[in-house]
């Protein structure tokens, strides 16, 4: 979105109004001021000196189109007085004309005016987030300076991105604003409400296991499953860091499972989170729809080397097919993508990152979800399954850190920057690395014949209170232990919420038995479980105690005694059960010598 202007001129004396200028004639300059009020409106000011370049010319008109029907209270003024602006809204369009009242003739004479309107499109509160979004300016040798300035009321929070940032103090120049205008946010956290529903049959003839993906922590999202309804089995996590809940599905069965989850997004990386599973050699490898072996595309990543040469190819490069979502689509992959880059959707921007990224000796992988957008022609979703959306990653080995960027909106934004940042608005739903089509995202576990959304979101309420699991601990060992035998017991660790936990420090001790175990445990999934076996070191046969298991998990403390007994309280009574079987055994010998006797007599 850009603004675009247009500048009348007359000539003096004997020379007939022309209706269109040619280049050169004038040099502008501009001092634009957005001041954004804490209801969102906007007031626009642009002061504006236009410099003769020739004797016999004057600017008579100026008009300005600007990308908005919300277009309100125009005033202007020269310095004769105020201009009656005429104004026409058609096609989404404000087309603002102006007759200026002063005549500025002469050669480097200038003629200084200001315009003033309301604009109800440059600011927007989504969900808990504040967007801005000011237009460039179309590149005109004549524009001299064009510089930008932005007022944000403290209410809207903390400064999330502003791209780019101010090249001059507070200020934007003219080289930033003809690369496509600012985008901003003010906040620190989106929340969202997602409902997802997943259809499971199984046609077979005899039982099978299946699992569906819930969507995941990312170092960028939180989640927090509030239901899942019915209960899986259990929950794991792969190696791409998915969360895969299992069930079991009878002969020619069907269910259906209703999962209700929180995401929170921020635009910074998450305090206490883990690349544990990162293994960066398995995220080079070809794979189906990234075909990084491919001739073309080795060629290709030797010329562009870095995520931000891959990524500004892929910009430029593809182009976006707004017809093609209305096929039902089919995934292209990167080399098909090249053969035909008009026919390109999010599928295909994101291979093609993924396939160059590889073949470059960067590890990439796939993010599939929903991304929220309120203009579906700047920021299109591809995926027809709910509609869906689809961006690469890549690995940033100094950061130790998988970054997102969406080389698809920035092509369709016309150079909004999603390389540097993202947005609050791209939610995970399935990650895709070590497989580049596998776990399917909610979205697509349907049902033939079966109507209705099944990816259902909302924004949620600002919360101060940060998404936390919580952790129990079972300590399982007898309640009495004997000294001298082996003596084995188990901890268990449960998450017993629907939110993952960053990290489990487990400390285990246990006096008698010499236990010192300590274990550290990230990313544990909801309602998963960490099982640790000890063994008591072997104890003195005469050792007549109580002991203690000491478990600390995240600094929290529980504790479970034991009582220990020396061996001969097990050798004793068998002692005295062996002694009086032998004295009975005895007696009767006994009794059976002096019978025989009395019988010889």
């Amino acid at each position: 979105m850009k603004l675009r202007i247009l500048v009348c001129f007359c000539l003096l004396f004997v020379f007939v109004p022309r209706h269109a200028r040619a280049a050169g004639e004038f040099k502008a300059g501009y001092d634009v001021n957005y001041a954004i009020a804490p209801t969102g409106k906007t007031t626009v000011s642009q002061d504006i000196t236009l410099t003769n370049q020739f004797t016999n010319l004057y600017p008579q008109q100026y008009q300005l189109v600007i990308d908005s029907a919300n277009i309100s209270n125009v005033i202007a003024y020269d310095r004769v007085g105020a201009i009656t602006p005429t104004i026409q809204v058609r096609d989404g369009t404000t087309e603002i004309s102006l007759t200026f009242n002063d005549r500025v003739v002469g050669i480097g004479k200038q003629l200084h005016f200001t315009l003033r309107y309301e604009n109800n499109d440059v600011a927007q509160k989504i969900g808990n987030i504040w967007e801005i979004t000011v237009p460039g300016v179309v590149n005109d040798p004549d524009l001299e300076v064009y510089n930008v300035s932005l007022q944000v009321p403290p209410s809207f929070g903390p400064v999330a991105y502003r791209s780019p940032k101010p090249a001059n103090g507070d200020r934007w120049t003219k080289d930033q604003m003809v690369r496509g205008g600012i985008s901003a946010a003010y906040g620190s956290e989106q929340r969202f409400t997602v409902g997802l529903t997943y259809a499971l049959d199984n046609p077979n003839v005899a039982p099978v296991e299946t699992e569906i993906a819930i969507p995941p922590d990312t170092a960028f999202q939180k989640v927090a499953i509030e239901s899942i309804t019915p209960a899986p089995k259990k929950i794991t996590r792969d190696h791409d860091g998915n969360w895969l809940a299992r069930y079991e599905l009878a002969a020619g069965g069907s269910l259906d499972v209703d999962v209700q989850v929180v995401i929170a997004i921020t635009l910074v990386p998450r305090t206490g989170y883990h690349e544990d599973l990162t293994n960066p050699v398995d995220y080079l490898k070809p794979l189906k729809y990234w075909e990084s072996e491919n001739p073309g595309i080795i060629e290709l990543a030797r010329q562009y080397t870095t995520p931000r040469q891959i990524y500004d190819y892929v910009v430029k490069t593809l182009t976006y097919n707004y017809g093609r979502v209305e096929e039902n689509p089919v995934r292209m992959g990167a080399v098909s993508a090249l053969q035909a880059p008009d026919r390109a959707i999010c599928m295909e921007f994101t291979d093609l990152f993924i396939a160059l990224s590889r073949a470059a000796g960067i590890p990439a992988r796939e993010l599939v979800g929903y991304a929220y957008t309120t203009n579906a022609k700047l920021r299109p979703l591809s995926l027809v399954s709910d509609v869906l959306h689809a961006w690469p990653e890549y690995y940033d080995r100094e950061k130790k850190l998988w970054v997102p960027v969406d080389p698809t909106w920035a092509n369709t934004t016309g150079g909004v920057d999603y390389f540097d940042k993202l947005d609050f608005n791209h939610i995970v739903f399935a990650v895709h690395g070590l497989e580049s089509d596998f776990p399917y995202p909610a979205g697509f576990y349907k049902r033939e014949g079966k109507s209705g959304k099944d990816v259902r979101i909302s924004f949620a309420p600002a919360s101060e209170n940060p998404l936390r699991g919580v952790l129990t601990t079972d300590i399982r060992i007898p309640e009495r232990v004997t000294a001298g035998l082996p003596v084995r017991g188990t901890v268990l660790v449960h998450n017993t919420s629907g939110i993952a936990m960053d990290e489990a420090v487990i400390d285990i001790t246990a006096v008698p038995g010499n236990v010192i175990i300590r274990r550290i445990e990230q990313n544990l999934p909801p309602f998963s479980v960490v099982s640790i076996p000890f063994s008591l070191e072997p104890l003195n046969i005469w050792t007549h105690t109580k002991g203690e298991v000491t478990v600390s998990v995240n600094g929290d403390v529980t504790r479970t005694n034991f009582g220990v007994r020396p061996l001969y309280w097990i050798v004793t009574p068998v002692s005295i059960g062996v002694g009086g079987i032998v004295g009975i055994i005895w007696l009767f010998i006994k009794r059976s010598i002096v019978w025989r006797r009395s019988n010889r007599s």
